[in-house]
């Protein structure tokens, strides 16, 4: 059987994504997003740093209604080395952040359409490339400079990549290499890699002799790997500024956590809960509103259901519910931390919609079949129609 992405396809993608990053570049497109904005600018700025000095970005005046100076914190400097690197190489320094983050967002979506073929079928997977594309979180981020899709696409590295063990332990490189970096773009948010990780050693162990074993084995070493490579960059930073990086930046993510969340605050973490609620239900929607309709009308079903497909929702309602337990203990709060979950919803939301209502999954398995490279194709109209609507859009 074909694999969800046959080889020819590929070509197409990558044909697509050059398209999109040569219409960036020639636009000279910037986003109206603030955060996007400030990435975008820094990252410019800061190739033209020496390379010893990319490990501390600085606010370089980008953030001026806070009036934001000094050394940036925020987060590890990673998500701006790759649009750092292509501005070295001669390429506009501003859209080459936008560039990046397009990347981004299409390695990820090929990624979960490929992920949910190989632990559901071709054909879900072949939904998931093209359903979740037309989810409001997509319209949303489908040109952005920000955390979002670098940190899914982490996530499904490590995925991916635990995956992959039945195969080769060459796939621990994947694994390694989703959890140091999401280490290095989004510091504390990694701990929602490592949670897809726990996760998916849980609900799809290798049961081939001693696979289990070697699956906890290479993530655990995965782990250790990304702890050397925080050491370095502490070292590393240390050596540009004069100053520890990893002390100040725990203490400044983790005071919010121990301020915000007393027992007599119940309340407000309620509320949060209530608020990644309604973001969940409405950003991957109407896939959302598909995994609704299952757990009101068929829920009694769930014990029919093939196993593999019981396992999928068991994978996909626990990596939702303790994100969103996670996330809603700290006083900030942001529709944004909750990306990967989102996509979460909208691949298993998109699939369910397939399997539900059948006369639906089955005009669609026509028409990928009759257009050739559908999705690739989708994505450059829709990547391309956001760069042409751009000024005529609200923001978002």
């Amino acid at each position: 059987m074909r694999g969800v992405l046959p080889a020819r396809e590929g070509l197409i993608w990558a044909a697509g994504f050059l398209i999109v990053a040569s219409a960036i570049y020639a636009s000279g497109f910037t986003s109206a997003d603030p955060d996007s904005a400030l990435y975008a600018g820094i990252s410019g700025r800061l190739s033209r740093e020496p390379v010893a000095r990319w490990v501390a970005p600085e606010w370089w005046g980008f953030w001026p209604e806070a009036q934001m100076t000094g050394l940036f914190r925020e987060h590890p400097a990673g998500v701006f080395w790759a649009p750092a690197a292509l501005a070295r190489l001669g390429l506009p320094a501003e859209q080459s952040a936008y560039v990046v983050g397009v990347f981004a967002g299409l390695a990820s979506l090929v990624l979960l359409g490929t992920l949910a073929g190989r632990i559901a079928t071709r054909a879900d997977g072949r939904a998931v490339l093209l359903l979740v594309q037309l989810m409001p979180a997509a319209f949303i981020f489908r040109i952005r400079a920000n955390h979002e899709y670098p940190m899914l696409l982490c996530l499904l590295l490590v995925l991916v990549g635990l995956d992959g063990m039945r195969r080769s332990w060459w796939a621990w490189g994947l694994v390694a290499a989703g959890i140091a970096g999401g280490l290095l773009v989004k510091g504390v948010f990694v701990a929602l890699v490592l949670l897809g990780g726990v996760l998916w050693l849980v609900f799809y162990p290798l049961r081939d002799g001693r696979g289990a074993a070697r699956q906890w084995t290479g993530f655990a070493a995965a782990i250790a790997a990304a702890g050397l490579v925080a050491a370095a960059y502490d070292v590393i930073y240390a050596r540009a500024t004069g100053e520890a990086f990893w002390s100040a930046y725990w203490a400044r993510q983790l005071g919010p956590l121990t301020i915000a969340a007393p027992e007599q605050d119940a309340a407000s973490v309620i509320a949060r809960l209530g608020f990644y609620a309604s973001r969940l239900l409405w950003h991957p929607a109407p896939w959302s509103l598909a995994l609704v309709w299952f757990a009101v009308t068929r829920f009694g079903t769930w014990r029919d259901l093939p196993s593999g497909q019981r396992r999928g929702l068991a994978l996909a309602t626990a990596f939702v519910v303790l994100s969103v337990a996670v996330l809603s203990l700290p006083g900030r709060y942001a529709e944004r931390y909750a990306f990967s979950a989102t996509f979460v919803v909208g691949a298993v939301g998109a699939i369910t919609a397939v399997r539900s209502w059948p006369a639906f999954g089955s005009r669609l398995a026509r028409l990928d079949a009759r257009v050739p490279a559908l999705p690739a194709l989708l994505w450059i109209a829709l990547a391309l129609a956001r760069l042409a609507l751009g000024p005529y859009l609200p923001r978002v």
